[in-house]
């Protein structure tokens, strides 16, 4: 009977150990899921940096393309910043935007990312909003200044963590479009922002 008893409690034990293994196991993957698309663009940001020199805006246009279209939730994004503007448009308006919105978010990075020094990006942590929902946050090491603060919002939507939103050294630039969008539209309608995101992609580009 004793032997009988010790068998079982050995068995529980390992029964449950193997089962917050398996838990433990399941929570670092989920972890390294919802950190992948910020990697993954603090990857290609680097490489564009490192390539200024050697590489032609247009090259360096392609890598940070990849990395846009792959890990932001552009439809998403867009459809938060144009918010009530969004239901009005037609559905091919709906993706010339997400189209323009791309390549101006594309643009800019390739045009900010310009030189590199021994700049590295560096995970300081992440914290659950909601469910599906988590703030990654980060900072841009950089060797002769203080470091910059690049804190993500990441959601899972139909199984793909993706960024939708960007947090730099405090300033949520989701929130900042948003109201200025809003503000273009009102005055002078959606053809006029249209317009504004072209000149600004067209200043952006290398004259």
């Amino acid at each position: 009977m004793t032997l009988n008893l010790q068998h079982l409690l050995k068995t529980m034990i390992f029964l449950s150990l193997t089962f917050f293994s398996c838990m433990l196991w399941a929570e670092i993957d989920k972890e390294q899921a919802i950190h992948a698309p910020v990697e993954e663009l603090h990857a290609s940001l680097l490489s564009i940096m490192e390539s200024a020199d050697t590489k032609s805006f247009q090259e360096r246009y392609h890598v940070m393309e990849e990395a846009v279209v792959n890990h932001f939730n552009s439809p998403l994004i867009a459809k938060v910043i144009l918010s009530r503007h969004w239901k009005t448009l037609e559905e091919q308006s709906q993706s010339d935007f997400i189209d323009l919105f791309n390549r101006l978010t594309i643009s800019t990075y390739v045009d900010r990312f310009d030189s590199f020094s021994g700049e590295s990006f560096k995970n300081l942590s992440i914290e659950q909003m909601k469910e599906n929902r988590f703030m990654v946050k980060t900072e841009l090491v950089r060797t002769n200044d203080g470091p910059v603060s690049f804190n993500y919002i990441v959601q899972n939507d139909g199984g793909e963590w993706k960024i939708i939103s960007v947090i730099a050294n405090g300033i949520n630039d989701l929130s900042l479009k948003r109201a200025d969008y809003s503000a273009i539209i009102k005055e002078r309608g959606f053809d006029a922002l249209i317009a504004s995101l072209k000149e600004k992609i067209s200043d952006l580009q290398p004259k």
